[in-house]
């Protein structure tokens, strides 16, 4: 009996410590290393992204906004990675919309890219790897890139002449389709937030000696007993 019990409980630590608390686990069970599978598992998030966007949510749009589900997982993969790759991510990302419907040659490349760096080097190392903490950084966040890419891309239009000026009523268009676009685009983050997470943490790199070293250092214990 003492040793099926034994066994139970280490199947049971096993299953938790594979699948994790994304809610709650602390930065010892989360690994921000790149391998072979994390890399294709973003590219095809992303690309996902970009075909879903233009195919589908141009016509599910709500208020008369669609989210954007590219800024989503771009801010979803910065907050698992380390800073150069989520800068490459970014990059590439940016530079297949400015070539896809993008109106201005690597202003998507440019914005996503800095989208990216800031929140792997800023946000990234005090978030621990808590999905609850991306649940509540990430509205801000989206707000504040979604503003710069539309303020920014009215700023290119006003320097090519084709606005005659920002926009004529800076708040309204903040009120009527910043915050919706915003409150759209959260949504879908915190529905991907914890399946990312998730298939983020199982792409990642096993550790040597069967297992993290806690659940190690539990065998040793019994085996010394």
């Amino acid at each position: 009996r003492r040793l099926a019990g034994t066994g139970g409980d280490k199947t049971r630590d096993s299953y938790r410590l594979e699948t994790g608390n994304v809610f709650m686990s602390g930065e010892e069970n989360f690994d921000t290393q790149i391998t072979s599978g994390r890399i294709v598992f973003a590219a095809l998030a992303v690309f996902a992204a970009i075909v879903l966007q233009e195919a589908v949510f141009n016509d599910l749009r709500l208020f008369g906004v669609k989210p954007n589900l590219v800024l989503a997982v771009l801010l979803l993969a910065s907050m698992c990675s380390e800073t150069d790759f989520g800068l490459v991510l970014g990059v590439v990302s940016g530079f297949s919309i400015d070539i896809v419907y993008g109106r201005y040659l690597g202003f998507y490349g440019l914005m996503y890219m800095l989208t990216c760096f800031f929140t792997a080097f800023i946000v990234r190392p005090r978030m621990k790897g808590k999905v609850l903490n991306y649940l509540a950084v990430a509205p801000f966040l989206i707000f504040i890139f979604q503003s710069a890419l539309s303020f920014g891309a009215r700023f290119l239009a006003l320097y090519a002449s084709r606005a005659p000026q920002i926009y004529q009523n800076a708040g309204r268009h903040v009120l009527v389709r910043i915050v919706p676009s915003t409150v759209y685009t959260y949504l879908i983050f915190a529905l991907l937030a914890v399946p990312f997470t998730v298939a983020w943490r199982k792409l990642g790199r096993r550790r040597r000696g069967g297992g993290p070293r806690r659940l190690r250092g539990r065998r040793g214990a019994g085996g010394r007993r």
